[in-house]
């Protein structure tokens, strides 16, 4: 029975053996060689037999075997870095295939909406901006790393101060109201936009609304590992309702395998002097012009007997400082990363400085054989700003800049006591308001969050993600009494605390799935949930009537905000608490591969919104994107020209609800004790801003991917324009938010191209050039039911004189804050201006066309890097000459400016607002310059060492006469934006930085 048992096995596995031998009979044997087009092997290539499951892997000489089915008739060859190759193997039975290396670029992974993409699979129009890429100099906030470096992405410093805000737009305007920033998501998280820096606007004693605080200074710029722009509507309507204006992302440095490492970061630098500046008369040209206008008389001296230099004497060079250190280490399993940053930037006028702490720690941890991962990331950040009187809308004498224009600089700062002196002309003593003026905000924010990942399935992945972005603001304002010329400030004192409070929370459920449906069409989906909510309040409380520091030479080292309840003169508190906002939402997206050549994304998004109205609680926002791989195609297979050329199409819709929470229902608020009264009427119709895109554009690479390119051709068009009104009488004196009927169309063309020029063993020299044009106009924008146009005021025209003036429009048939001025006539024949009697539309504030360019040359172990570029083909209002430096001032004994010296204007003349102040705001800046040395590795510790010297804002080219032609003061009228309107503003420096960084 055993034999029988033996013998029968033994038949079995001889009969297995025969049919194992008669089946590979049947197959075709495959051999080959894969090398790159340099004809060197490749390792680890993958081949496959096109339309079965059969494969192999090529080894260290590039040589591969393979057994096919008789009906195969092509091998698929891919490689990480190369593009995917197709060869025929009929009537062959052994090959040698040539890849051709691919722009690394589009292999490298770049973070979208809710998850990362090969760059190479992307359908819409998407940048990324790695480190290595980024600006260097002086960077307080991320978003200077990006300054013409991304076509069609308009970053704009609203002043020379470190840390305020900045004007951010992406493709042009996409709203009439808010300042149209795009949405930032850092790690994943969408951020609320706004910050917890208190914002002021001191009327008491003319000095007007301070400049805001740039939402991103708690992020370390050192950091940062990459940032993304999304553009187009494919790309940003998984955001949906908040997506209009694009999106920013930003990626922090993680954690990664390897020994424990530490990174060391080292700077100093100094403001050096002005990058440009205002041309006003010297002490020698300002006497000349009293002789001129004979205007030194014996009984009304106006000559002083002094020389100083104001706009010399306010400004300062102290030593900015940043030092960053960062340590990483782990495993496969479980890695980490900690920073920390002390970073220290005195501004360049006396008095104002920027401290920042941050520190970050990151983690990551896989569990269950790898198939739980938790993640984590906390950013911690504490900023203190010393802040100065560089405000906004600033009365006739308000402002810290206006001072030191004004000043007459024959007059000495100090009388022979020591004591200030006060011309009584109108002008601050700019010395004394540095001292007089203390003002001081603390500013600490949290961002932190956690996610779990876990793999259900091998293709099957759900993510859970909660983060939290807690921060709190603190602001101390005070004015000693004894600044002179400031009423009801002078002989009182002022003191005024301000707190702020801004949280925002996000959660995110997703599933991502891929699979291939088949060897040629891959499918990727994913489907989430997201639940975001945000609180904002702030509050200050001021008094004045103090009984010390009234006197300069009778002071105490006290603040009036120690001592508040001193004040004779208590205020009312100023208490406000923002309506919660809550967004609930539902997306789904979805990407087909098919062998590498046809892509196709769809998108779709449900936002469901308290700020909506009762009958539109929920937007819906889809996209569609689709792209051929033409450099995949056999006619192109052995083009010596095109490396990689691709065509891509996407339309969507995305929206904006940049309008105050409550907007929708009746708000009231107490004036008095049992007085209140209603702020706010209802709108149950209200809804989001609707934005639709559609783009085109096209990408390539030539000769081996030694130049590449790309260029987009865009279309917006924003419909349901939100408006803030007031109810019509006999109505409460209420606001009332509309959505009004018109089209806000944005077109344009950007271009981005790249390349190495030269190559040598030796010495590389690489250039990028962007270019940006964008053509805005609102159509169709009537009063509902007529054909009358709607007409929207806006851009303030601030100083003696003008007060009350409007300066741009918002209407029919014209770009946003087209500037509406009467038109200047020349001067009569006594020297006046003459100015005519109704304003007409006179000039784009908005910039027509954006430039940069970046080259990096590089010798051996030494680089040179320069970053540039500017905008064209707009004008800017110069309200500083209008009010501020003009003509009829010196009659006062007040400066002037050069223009208004050498016109044929007289004193006499009076002060307008008019088409005379428009000027070109064409320009060009060389941002910044960086020469470096890499040492490399020194002894048996130090590690990567490179020593640099970098310089910022080294050159300006313009016809603007003043301080700065990127500049943007905040001169908005009721919530709708202004638009390049010049006002006294901090001036920009230029700096210069060494450094040293290195590992250990």
């Amino acid at each position: 029975m055993t034999i029988n048992r033996l013998l029968v096995k033994l038949a079995t596995v001889a009969i297995c053996v025969l049919l194992t031998q008669f089946a590979f009979s049947q197959n075709k044997v495959i051999t080959g060689k894969v090398t790159d087009d340099k004809g060197l092997p490749l390792q680890g290539a993958t081949v496959t037999a096109q339309g079965s499951k059969t494969g192999a892997a090529t080894d260290v000489n590039g040589a591969f075997r393979i057994s096919v089915a008789p009906s195969v008739t092509t091998l698929v060859i891919t490689s990480v870095g190369f593009a995917r190759q197709e060869v025929s193997i009929a009537d062959k039975t052994d090959v040698s295939i040539s890849l051709i290396a691919t722009n690394a670029s589009l292999n490298e992974v770049v973070v979208i909406g809710y998850g990362t993409a090969r760059k190479k699979d992307l359908t819409g129009s998407v940048t990324t901006v790695s480190a290595k890429e980024f600006n260097a100099g002086v960077i307080t906030s991320p978003d200077q790393l990006l300054q013409n470096k991304v076509s069609g992405l308009e970053i704009v410093n609203n002043s020379g101060q470190p840390g305020v805000a900045t004007t951010v737009k992406i493709r042009g305007n996409s709203s009439i109201r808010g300042t149209g920033n795009p949405l930032y998501v850092v790690d994943g998280v969408p951020l609320d936009g706004r910050d917890a820096r208190p914002s002021l606007n001191l009327t008491t004693g003319g000095f007007g609304t301070t400049p805001d605080s740039n939402p991103l200074l708690y992020i370390n710029p050192y950091d940062i590992q990459d940032i993304t722009i999304l553009k187009d509507a494919s790309s940003t309507a998984i955001y949906g309702s908040r997506g209009a204006n694009g999106v920013i992302v930003i990626t922090t440095r993680k954690a990664s395998a390897g020994p424990v490492k530490l990174d060391v970061g080292i700077s100093e630098g100094w403001n050096v002097g002005y990058m440009k500046r205002f041309e006003e008369l010297n002490t020698g040209e300002f006497r000349q012009a009293l002789h001129k206008y004979s205007l030194d008389t014996l009984t009304n001296s106006l000559d002083k007997g002094s020389s100083v230099d104001p706009l010399g004497d306010i400004t300062q060079h102290s030593t900015i400082q940043n030092y960053s250190l960062a340590v990483s280490g782990g495993n496969d399993v479980g890695k980490f990363r900690a920073s920390f940053l002390a970073s220290k930037t005195p501004g360049f006028v006396k008095n104002n400085d920027l401290d920042k702490y941050i520190g970050t720690f990151s983690g990551s941890y896989k569990f269950l054989d790898k198939r739980l991962s938790i993640d984590f990331n906390l950013i911690a950040g504490h900023t203190q700003e010393d802040i100065v009187l560089a405000s906004n809308t600033a009365g006739s004498q308000g402002n810290l800049i206006s001072a030191a224009l004004q000043w007459n600089p024959t007059a000495p700062y100090k009388d022979a006591n020591g004591i200030f002196t006060h011309l009584g002309n109108g002008v601050g003593n700019p010395m004394e308001m540095l001292a007089a003026y203390h003002d001081v905000a603390y500013v600490n924010t949290f961002l932190g969050n956690i996610s779990a990942s876990f793999k259900i399935l091998k293709n099957l992945e759900y993510k859970f993600l909660y983060s939290v972005n807690q921060s709190d603001g603190t602001r101390n304002t005070n004015v000693d009494g004894y600044l002179q010329g400031f009423d009801p400030i002078s002989g009182n004192g002022f003191g005024i605390i301000s707190n702020a409070g801004l949280t925002s929370q996000v959660i995110d459920h997703t599933l991502n799935f891929r699979t291939n449906l088949s060897s040629d069409l891959t499918f990727e989906a994913l489907a989430g949930f997201e639940y975001w909510k945000s609180n904002y309040s702030n509050n200050s409380f001021s008094a004045q009537g103090f009984n010390f520091n009234l006197q300069q030479n009778n002071t105490v080292n006290a603040l009036y905000t120690d001592v508040l309840a001193n004040g004779k003169t208590q205020n009312l508190p100023s208490v406000f608490r923002d309506i919660t906002t809550e967004i609930q939402s539902y997306f789904v997206r979805a990407n087909l591969n098919w062998r590498d050549k046809f892509y196709l994304t769809g998108t779709f998004r449900a936002d469901g919104s308290s700020k909506f109205g009762a009958n539109n609680k929920y937007g819906y926002f889809p996209s569609v994107g689709a792209k051929w791989n033409i450099g995949n195609e056999e006619f192109l297979k052995d083009n010596a020209v095109f490396t990689g050329l691709a065509i891509r199409g996407t339309w969507g819709i995305t929206g904006s609800q940049e309008f105050p929470a409550g907007a929708s229902i009746d708000q009231f608020a107490f004036g008095t004790y049992n007085a209140a009264s209603q702020i706010n009427a209802g709108n149950p119709d209200l809804k989001w801003e609707q934005t639709s895109q559609y783009d085109f554009g096209i990408d390539f690479s030539l000769f081996k991917n030694r130049f590449f390119g790309t260029i987009d051709y865009y279309n917006k068009n924003t419909t349901n324009i939100l408006f803030q009104g007031t109810v019509i009488q006999p109505g409460p004196s209420a606001t009332l938010w509309l959505n009004l009927p018109g089209h806000l169309i944005n077109n344009g063309v950007e271009v981005s191209l790249g390349g190495t020029i030269v190559e040598s063993k030796d010495f590389t020299w690489d250039l990028t050039v962007n270019f940006a044009y964008n053509h805005n106009i609102l159509q169709d924008f009537y009063v509902q039911g007529t054909k009358t146009p709607f007409v929207i005021n806006t851009g303030q025209i601030n100083g003696q004189g003008v007060s009350g003036t409007l300066g741009q429009i918002i209407t029919n048939n014209q770009p946003i804050d087209e500037f509406y001025l009467k038109a200047f006539k020349g001067y009569d024949q006594k020297g006046n201006q003459q100015i005519g009697a109704d304003p007409a539309f006179a000039g784009d504030p908005n910039p027509h066309t954006l430039y940069g360019i970046s080259t990096t040359l590089t010798y051996r172990k030494l680089s040179l890097t320069m970053n540039g570029g500017g905008s064209g083909g707009f004008l800017i209002y110069n309200n500083t000459a209008t009010s501020v430096t003009n003509i009829s001032g010196i009659a006062q004994g007040r400066n002037i400016d050069k223009n208004a010296y050498n016109s044929p204007e007289q004193p006499s003349s009076g002060v307008g607002a008019s088409a005379r102040f428009l000027e070109s705001g064409n320009f060009f800046k060389l941002r910044n310059v960086r020469l470096g040395y890499n040492f490399g590795n020194i002894g048996g510790f130090i590690k990567n060492a490179n020593f640099f010297v970098s310089g910022s804002n080294l050159l300006v080219i313009t016809k603007f006469s003043g301080f700065d032609p990127e500049v943007n003061i905040d001169k908005n009228q009721n919530g709708y934006p202004s638009r390049s309107i010049e006002y006294i503003p901090y001036p920009t420096p230029r700096s210069l930085i060494v450094g040293l960084n290195f590992s250990l």
